[in-house]
């Protein structure tokens, strides 16, 4: 959670564990979904309070009407302060969004996605402006809690998905690297902004999970090599 205290508030009736079962499935897929450098902090924190001074029928379960909308609005909110954080990152020139999709459940999407956001190669790559898929497919590979049967090199493919909208550049595709348009590579890193999408098979369905990140910079060294706390 890159060293943070994060209080969120809402006038909405909410009880406990309703509340609780709320804020734990906003934070899987915003706050814990992303990483600057890997580290984290004994003091990450979020709290969400609730005082029902809206008023209305108290919202006690997930059964309860209010409930599902809730949820929505509260994981939006905490995925948009998420990326905040991620984009005030020490030394970041990038904001990297980490899509893996086909995958055999959420849990290895995600571990997956966090491998790739956590990897110190990948995020020098991308600083570099280097279309390494290599550095990905190898983080993909190595992710801790995946079995060789969830990851199939020769059906594992790597995009990058430039944020104008334009068409993917594909740089593997089921275990094969693709000729690269070099040139058109360098103008997608050229971006703030960039998507990097892994397909672990071919095809509709199956799972997916996503992750933000940043780049690893020279300020990035400086900035933490210069102080004590």
């Amino acid at each position: 959670m890159a060293t943070l205290l994060g209080i969120l508030c809402t006038d909405a009736p909410i009880a406990a564990p309703a509340l609780r079962k709320m804020l734990s499935a906003a934070i899987d897929r915003s706050f814990n979904s992303i990483s600057i450098d890997g580290d984290t902090s004994t003091n990450d924190t979020v709290a969400l309070l609730a005082n029902g001074a809206a008023g209305g029928p108290l919202i006690s379960s997930a059964a309860d009407p209010g409930f599902a909308e809730m949820q929505r609005t509260l994981t939006d909110f905490a995925a948009d302060l998420a990326k905040l954080v991620v984009r005030d990152g020490e030394g970041a020139t990038k904001f990297v969004t980490i899509r893996v999709t086909s995958a055999p459940s959420y849990e290895t999407a995600k571990r997956v996605a966090s491998t790739i956001a956590r990897s110190p190669l990948v995020k020098t790559a991308l600083y570099g402006k280097d279309a390494n898929w290599g550095r990905i497919l190898c983080a993909t590979g190595y992710a801790e809690g995946v079995s060789d049967a969830d990851i199939k090199p020769t059906e594992t493919s790597v995009s990058f998905i430039p944020t104008d909208g334009s068409e993917e550049l594909k740089l593997l595709v089921r275990g094969e690297p693709e000729k690269v348009d070099e040139a058109r590579a360098s103008e997608i890193l050229e971006a703030e902004d960039l998507e990097i999408l892994v397909r672990l098979r071919e095809g509709e369905g199956g799972h997916e999970a996503t992750y933000w990140t940043c780049d690893f910079s020279h300020e990035y060294v400086t900035i933490n090599g210069d102080y004590r706390t």
